[in-house]
């Protein structure tokens, strides 16, 4: 089954990422990114509409028109989350600095503030995520980490943030 999707970019940053990602999936997919104008109709006459649309082309239409059927379909894919939990010996500040270190060393950018919570979002070769970091106590202090993501990027960031973590509370 074909499907035409639609996606808006913010920058060509994430414009090619996009196209990394299209050139990734050629060898397993039929990926058609056209030249020309892609845009979708909604019309009870698409006849009368394609014979306008041909009657302006240049040269032969019906090699340069290509139309498909389409019915939306309900976006299924959905936020992968993993909390990682510690308590760490060491007072409060100390452990803020090490986050702040530890996620500026994964390329994580401070994005804002959630009641208690530092949020940051961070782009890692295996895709986007959200860290929310909560930290409470002191002398004791709990760590909460909740990252929020898709694909790979929420198991890659939890790993690497468990094996930096657990070096720091000293096991």
């Amino acid at each position: 089954m074909g499907y035409i999707i639609f996606v808006t970019y913010d920058n060509d940053a994430e414009r090619k990422r996009i196209d990394y990602l299209l050139d990734k999936w050629s060898s397993r997919a039929t990926v058609k990114k056209p030249r020309g104008v892609v845009f979708y109709i909604e019309t009870d006459e698409p006849q009368e509409f394609l014979e306008e649309l041909f009657s302006r082309l240049e040269g032969n239409a019906e090699e340069k028109v290509e139309v498909y059927s389409a019915k939306r379909v309900e976006n299924r894919v959905r936020a992968k989350r993993r909390t990682l939990e510690y308590t760490i010996g060491e007072e409060r500040k100390v452990v803020e600095r090490f986050i702040d270190y530890l996620l500026s060393k994964m390329n994580a950018g401070y994005s804002h503030s959630e009641n208690e919570a530092k949020v940051y979002s961070v782009y890692t070769r295996k895709g986007r995520a959200t860290i929310r970091a909560t930290i409470e106590g002191n002398g004791r202090t709990k760590v909460t980490l909740e990252i929020e993501g898709y694909g790979d990027a929420v198991d890659f960031l939890a790993e690497r943030i468990d094996e930096e973590l657990k070096l720091f509370a000293g096991g």
